[in-house]
């Protein structure tokens, strides 16, 4: 039987609460968890996702790199923020650690258009510590690559009509504050 995946959680809001469960559901093993919250650093993963207690702490993210190099997890899942440059920093410590880092960041899924010298900054780092800095973002599979396939089989096509809608609170603030929760009507217009 293979070894347990181990793995590390950057970032603990509501993200990070579906991402553990199934990693665990997938039975990888959570070694340690970051965040900057007060309000969440000492409190064990397992009564943060309300399951029973695991055993592991959420810490503090200024101690990432230390916790990371002595419980060498093989991956750390990074869900706190939207662009490249917001996570840059959980990115370069999981890369200096030796950690093979994937996130949520929706920019990370191609970020060598948008941010080329950030991106090459960062492939560089992981290169040269010999770990993968990969990021899925917010794939445009359902509302652009299905579509897309499902035309191509297509004799004619008239009109293509879609909806894509999601409720914001299910992904946390940083998301929200992207759309412009908390503005009045005239900062949002």
């Amino acid at each position: 039987m293979a070894d347990k995946l181990k793995a590390a959680q950057y970032g603990c809001g509501k993200m990070s609460k579906y991402l553990m469960r199934y990693l665990m559901e997938k039975g990888a093993e959570i070694v340690a968890a970051f965040d900057m919250n007060p309000d969440l650093i000492g409190k064990d993963i397992g009564e943060f996702l309300g399951m029973a207690p695991s055993g592991v702490s959420i810490s503090d993210a200024a101690q990432a790199e230390e916790i990371l190099k002595a419980r060498k997890p093989s991956v750390c899942v990074v869900a706190t923020m939207s662009t490249l440059n917001d996570i840059q920093e959980a990115f370069k410590t999981c890369a200096r650690s030796g950690v093979n880092a994937i996130s949520t960041c929706e920019e990370s899924l191609y970020p060598w258009n948008s941010s080329p010298s950030l991106t090459q900054e960062l492939d560089a780092l992981a290169k040269e510590h010999g770990v993968t800095l990969a990021g899925s973002g917010y794939p445009d599979m359902y509302w652009g690559v299905l579509i897309d396939v499902l035309a191509g089989s297509m004799h004619k096509i008239t009109k293509i009509k879609g909806v894509s809608s999601y409720n914001v609170e299910d992904y946390g603030i940083a998301l929200a504050e992207g759309h412009g929760a908390g503005l009045s009507t005239e900062e949002f217009a």
